[in-house]
C-alpha cells in the first residue's frame, strides 16, 4: 500500500457492496484502463498529496465529510466500468500503481520545494493547496 494512503483505501473497503462480476478481462487490462482514467487518477493522486500533507503536517487536518464523499465518487467511476470491488482493490494496490502514485508524488513534492522530515515544507505546500483551492486543497484545512 502507498506510505500515508491507509485512509482512502479504508473507505474503499467500506463501500463494499455486493457485485456481480465484471466482463472478462485480465488484472492487467483492468490495471490499464483504471490507470489511464485521467480523471480517476487525478482523484487519486489528490488523495496521496492531501494524505501525505496530513500525515506530515500537524496543523494540517482531512475534511473528513469532504474526503469521504470524495472517495465515494472516485469508487463510483471505478464502478462505471463494471469491475469488482476486488478488481478495484487489485489495481489500488498493484506494485506498479504504487510506483507510479509514488514517483508523481514525490516529483510533484520535490517540484513545490517539500523535503521528507521537513514538516514546515510540508505545511507550506498544503496552506497553498487550501489557498488556491485545488482538489488536495479541499481535503484539508488549517487547524
Amino acid at each position: 500500500m502507498i506510505r500515508g494512503l491507509t485512509a482512502p483505501a479504508l473507505a474503499l473497503t467500506l463501500l463494499a457492496l455486493p457485485v456481480s462480476a465484471a466482463t472478462a478481462a485480465t488484472q492487467d487490462e483492468i490495471n490499464a484502463t483504471l490507470g489511464g482514467d485521467a480523471e480517476l487518477w487525478a482523484g487519486l493522486f489528490s488523495l496521496a498529496v492531501a494524505d501525505q500533507i496530513r500525515e506530515n503536517c500537524d496543523s494540517i487536518e482531512v475534511r473528513t465529510l469532504r474526503t469521504t464523499a470524495f472517495v465515494y465518487d472516485l469508487y463510483g467511476q471505478a464502478r462505471d466500468y463494471g469491475y469488482s470491488r476486488r478488481e478495484i482493490r487489485a489495481f489500488q494496490n498493484a506494485d506498479a500503481t504504487e510506483a507510479r502514485m509514488r514517483a508523481e508524488v514525490a516529483a510533484y513534492f520535490a517540484q513545490h520545494g517539500v523535503r521528507e522530515g521537513e514538516p514546515e515544507t510540508y505545511c507550506a505546500l498544503g496552506l497553498s493547496e487550501i489557498a488556491a483551492g485545488s482538489q488536495a486543497g479541499e481535503l484539508l484545512r488549517a487547524r
